[in-house]
């Protein structure tokens, strides 16, 4: 009887705990559904590993490779001769300026005379612009990784009737310009600069100026051979970059050159410019501006000065250099600007240059 007392009672606590476990299994989920949040997860450790700076093996771990900087695309030779894509009219024509006086088109000055340096190499017939480098000397050097500009030219040639050699030295370009010169023997040109005392740089010429009609062909047709009378000859487009962006006091540096000399000759094999027509009617203004340049870009930091033309070269053959310029003719702009000096390397037992007012 005591046992059958005991046995229920142990089934009774069974019981229990049975209904229990099922109370609690039906409410996990509604605890869920009330939004009770989930347990969180303990992060995962991926490593424990230190670095130690102060090992002695530190210092030869690899450094992290740099990004290679982009090779710069190299300028193509158009850049430096724009004239080689220039048209025949563009070469030998005119702008509507033909009769504007150099000191109404120059009045703004010119860039800094210790900007450009010139070479003029005979050998080649070429004229060659360089970024000047200011070494401390009056003269300076060319910067030959800083080429602006090529030309092909015309030098003197003294196998022609009243022609001489370019007389070779170092100059300072002088004052005087002119926009549209005629010549003492009745041949004009186009922007005329003076380098020294009876040579200038000019373009391919006319038998009579402000006429186009009056194209002197041969001129251009002989660019890339000595042909003046003793000046640099241009292609219209060179000879106007000239006119506007050499100011006096520039250097230019005319050489003998070398036939040997490979650089310089890669560049005047370059210097191919399209032949000329017989057929064609020029009018100013009526030509192509394809520069890369522009008259309104010009840095104006040299002020303008007047100077007359130098008289026509009367056949004297007489070239005297002075160790100073004849005075200019003060017009009141930048009178605080010393004048500059020609000065020249050539030997005293050059011959004279005479090509002073013949083209």
């Amino acid at each position: 009887m005591h046992l059958e007392r005991h046995s229920a009672g142990i089934l009774a606590v069974l019981c229990l705990a049975i209904a229990a476990l099922f109370l609690v299994g039906c409410s996990a989920p509604a605890a869920a559904a009330e939004g009770t949040p989930a347990p969180t997860l303990a992060p995962e450790i991926v490593s424990m590993e230190v670095v130690d700076l102060n090992d002695q093996n530190f210092g030869s771990m690899p450094s992290p490779t740099p990004t290679p900087e982009p090779t710069p695309t190299p300028k193509p030779f158009s850049y430096y001769a724009p004239t080689v894509n220039m048209t025949y009219e563009e070469l030998v024509g005119s702008l509507d300026d033909m009769g504007v006086k150099a000191k109404e088109l120059l009045k703004d000055g010119f860039p800094d005379p210790k900007t450009y340096y010139i070479i003029v190499d005979k050998q080649w017939q070429v004229v060659l612009i360089y970024k000047r480098l200011d070494d401390g000397t009056k003269l300076g050097k060319p910067n030959l990784d800083e080429p602006v500009r090529y030309m092909i030219c015309s030098s003197g040639n003294p196998d022609k009737e009243y022609g001489h050699d370019t007389t070779s030295g170092i100059w300072q370009i002088l004052v005087p310009k002119e926009r549209f010169y005629q010549f003492v023997n009745l041949e004009a040109a186009q922007y005329l600069t003076l380098i020294h005392s009876r040579t200038y740089f000019h373009s391919i010429l006319y038998d009579k100026a402000k006429d186009l009609s009056t194209l002197v062909k041969e001129s251009y047709d002989q660019l890339g051979t000595k042909a003046s009378h003793a000046c640099i000859r241009l292609t219209v487009p060179d000879a106007r970059w000239m006119f506007y962006n050499i100011g006096y006091g520039t250097t230019c540096e005319i050489r003998d050159g070398d036939p040997n000399d490979s650089v310089t000759g890669a560049i005047r094999a370059q210097l191919v410019l399209p032949k000329s027509e017989s057929s064609i009617r020029l009018k100013a203004g009526t030509a192509p501006w394809t520069d890369n340049w522009t008259i309104e870009a010009v840095e104006h930091v040299l002020p303008y000065k007047y100077e007359p033309a130098p008289l026509p070269d009367l056949g004297d053959g007489t070239d005297e250099d002075t160790a100073t310029p004849t005075p200019a003719v003060d017009t009141g702009v930048g009178t605080t600007t010393p004048e500059p000096t020609t000065e020249t390397t050539a030997s005293p037992t050059t011959p004279p240059d005479t090509g002073w007012g013949t083209p």
